[in-house]
């Protein structure tokens, strides 16, 4: 929050310090993380439950949910203890995302940074007022958050996260465009011509709403009309105020808290700042305990804007108000929906039980329970509903303030149960409402879908850390690359060639045998255990050559790429190190031959590859088969079907690969202008090669306002492909076509 006193006593310290060298590094922009003691807690029933309640309101407008925010989640002293002396938090905005946090607040200030020499000014992440006072110049600049940000929601495809700005750039937009370029893409941005408050768009958007528009980003705060190139960026404004912040919540009493229903047509949160500057010279209220964190979910708190957050933390725990302790937990394999017991907790149940249905009229005003009784099912449940009128729905409560009038409605009724419309039948512990209409699973899949002879594309992270696999930075050439787990960002993409059909085992588990590759810096790169042995392991590495060492991938009963080990020929078992991640977040991947292994998930699996014609104004997208090299021009050609006018988009990585040599992508040649030329280069984690399909045209991922474009419109063979301003016209209108 900004303060509007002279707060800056330690800051101007640091300031002055800051004056008396030519640069201080200031707070790093990748730290350690604790991925072990996070890796254990995600493996609590507290995490998987908050996991289930921020799921649970996805397909609700936002105002009927909740969520737990990081209070200037930028203020820790996980980035440097020098530069952040008084903390309001110890862990990373990674660390926060990754125990359950889904709204994390940023304050930004166009200062001067002496960070980095030559001196410049700059938006950093700081704790200070309108007057700038509390910078000290060594923050973080507002674009290290918002990439962590980015790593994150990319690591994580089906959630989404709000940004709340504290906004003090000082008519620097194009700055603050900048900034947030990495999640461009991903931003759920107000219509042309629209500015609307925070607080009024929630009342009617869901979640799934953000996420069937491909996005992931809502970002608040900031005003959004007059901002020139930000403008639009932003819902304006923040949460509707709360009159007396959390204080007013321990004062209301339970009848109060109940009858207060409009709570439900806005945004409304509560904070607290365990700064020392901020209790010095402000007024945030009461810290915020687990009793506090109870009572403002039944008062219709929205969001609770925690300090100090913990691995673990008591208010998190206090937050869960649907699922009872240790439920689902599926009992006999025979639990898929969920009922309302008699304490007002969520439980799993066998669905062919007999109850009564919770039923709920349009907002989650009014709520009441079925005459009737039967078992669960969406059609029996609304039918059962309808009878008490037609403004009854069969519905689950999306907040702690509904469940107490549903617990109230049971009371009156004489009803001890009553089914939820919640059920995971369709994907064990993907727990939807019949309201959901989005794919929550992974992509993980069967390995008996697998066939001998294809390719298929996956990522690949440590089960229990969410630690994802790649290769080791930097260009090789053909020679090798270290194989890693990086704790903090996105994988690289694998690819598994099966040599085998998949083998089911007795124990219902599926194995198949094949080989993983990656491509690496325009490489073929496969993976390999090293031919030295220390202690019963060896390193695992990419070798660049082309070759790969032969595995077996061995699923669990059932046979899904949920839960994998990986077993090399020579029976070594896949690992990542143990401990903690380095200072870059980053674990070695190894090969145990005790044998011993570490459960993967193999995700966001697709079928092979379908390379398709790309096409505009009636002719195909073309490079010279004699010229495929870095830098080789792109340009338009009469179709004639053959592999070079053929072209794969990868949505996650934004890729456009050719057919005839997969190694080879299109590339804006560092252009960020009209007439930018569009050709070839090796394909790696470039902005210059990443590109998103809107609508019919295809768009720079760092910059969407331009598009591919042919030059003048121009049909003849060999018209050049370029970028230009996105206007639609013909010669941006792209297809993909035969394959």
């Amino acid at each position: 929050m900004k303060k509007h006193l002279f707060q800056s006593v330690l800051a101007g310290s640091l300031m002055g310090l800051s004056h008396t060298v030519f640069a201080f590094s200031g707070a790093p922009s990748v730290i350690a993380t604790d991925n072990t003691a996070i890796a254990n807690h995600q493996q609590s029933w507290e995490f998987k439950a908050l996991a289930h309640q921020n799921m649970l309101d996805n397909a609700v407008p936002m105002s009927q949910g909740f969520n737990v925010m990081g209070h200037n989640a930028y203020n820790s002293s996980a980035y440097s203890s020098l530069v952040h002396l008084d903390p309001n938090h110890k862990l990373t905005i990674t660390e926060l995302l990754d125990l359950g946090v889904r709204t994390i607040e940023m304050d930004y200030h166009w200062v001067w940074q002496t960070k980095d020499l030559p001196g410049s000014s700059a938006l950093l992440m700081c704790h200070a007022g309108d007057d700038d006072f509390g910078c000290s110049g060594l923050e973080r600049y507002l674009k290290e958050g918002v990439n962590e940000v980015n790593n994150w929601v990319r690591k994580n495809p089906k959630e989404v996260v709000t940004l709340y700005f504290q906004d003090d750039a000082e008519g620097h937009d194009a700055e603050l465009v900048s900034a947030v370029s990495a999640i461009d893409d991903l931003i759920y941005k107000q219509p042309a011509g629209q500015c609307d408050d925070f607080s009024t768009m929630v009342q009617t958007t869901t979640e799934e709403d953000v996420l069937k528009a491909n996005k992931q980003i809502v970002i608040m705060g900031s005003s959004c009309t007059g901002r020139g190139p930000w403008t639009g960026y932003s819902w304006n404004s923040i949460h509707n105020w709360v009159a007396g912040g959390g204080q007013s919540i321990l004062d209301k009493s339970e009848t109060d808290c109940l009858a207060d229903t409009a709570k439900q047509e806005g945004a409304h949160r509560i904070w607290e700042d365990m700064t020392n500057l901020g209790r010095a010279f402000g007024d945030p209220g009461p810290k915020i305990d687990a009793a506090l964190a109870v009572k403002a979910g039944r008062c219709g708190i929205t969001a609770l804007s925690l300090d100090m957050i913990s691995i673990g933390d008591s208010r998190m725990k206090a937050s869960i108000w649907s699922w009872a302790e240790l439920q689902p937990n599926n009992y006999n394999d025979a639990e898929d929906c969920a009922l309302s017991m008699a304490n007002g907790r969520f439980d799993d149940w066998a669905c062919g039980a007999y109850h009564p249905y919770a039923c709920k009229t349009e907002g989650g005003k009014q709520w009441a329970i079925s005459q009737q009784a039967g078992t669960h099912s969406t059609d029996a449940g609304q039918a059962a509903c309808q009878s008490l009128g037609t403004q009854w729905q069969f519905a689950v409560p999306t907040n702690s303030q509904q469940n107490e009038m549903l617990k109230a409605a049971k009371s009156a009724s004489g009803a001890r149960y009553a089914w939820l419309d919640y059920s995971d039948a369709v994907e064990e512990g993907v727990w939807k409402t019949s309201k959901h209409d989005v794919d929550y699973g992974n992509g993980t899949i069967s390995l008996n879908a697998l066939k001998s002879g294809l390719t298929y594309e996956f990522y690949m992270k440590a089960t229990r850390n969410n630690c994802e696999l790649q290769w080791q930075g930097g260009d090789e050439g053909t020679g090798e690359r270290n194989a890693k787990f990086d704790c903090m960002a996105k994988g690289d993409p694998m690819f598994f060639s099966a040599d085998n059909a998949p083998t089911t085992n007795s124990d219902g588990s599926v194995s198949i045998h094949g080989v993983i590759k990656t491509r690496a810096g325009g490489h073929t790169c496969g993976l390999e255990w090293d031919g030295s042995e220390a202690g019963g392991e060896r390193n695992a590495k990419f070798d660049c050559s082309g070759s790969a060492d032969p595995l077996t991938i061995i699923s669990y009963p059932g046979g899904f790429t949920e839960r994998v080990r990986i077993t090399s020929d020579n029976n070594c078992g896949l690992q990542w190190a143990g401990g903690d991640a380095d200072s870059d977040g980053e674990r070695n991947a190894k090969f145990d031959c005790g044998p011993a292994w570490d459960d993967m998930t193999l995700y966001g699996v697709k079928l092979p590859s379908e390379y398709r014609e790309l096409k505009v104004l009636g002719k195909c997208i073309d490079v010279a088969p004699s010229n495929f090299s870095n830098g080789a021009n792109a340009y338009l050609w009469d179709c004639h079907g053959a592999d070079w006018q053929k072209w794969y988009h990868e949505p996650g990585t934004g890729l456009i690969r050719s057919k005839h040599n997969p190694n080879f992508c299109l590339d804006s040649t560092d252009g960020n202008d009209d007439f930018t030329n569009v050709g070839i280069w090796a394909c790696e984690n470039h902005p210059n090669l990443q590109w998103d399909v809107v609508g019919d045209t295809i768009r720079p991922r760092k910059n969407h306002s331009l598009a591919l474009d042919i030059l003048y419109g121009n049909t003849d063979n060999g018209a050049n492909l370029q970028l230009y301003k996105a206007d639609g016209n013909a010669a941006q209108q792209f297809s993909f076509g035969s394959n």
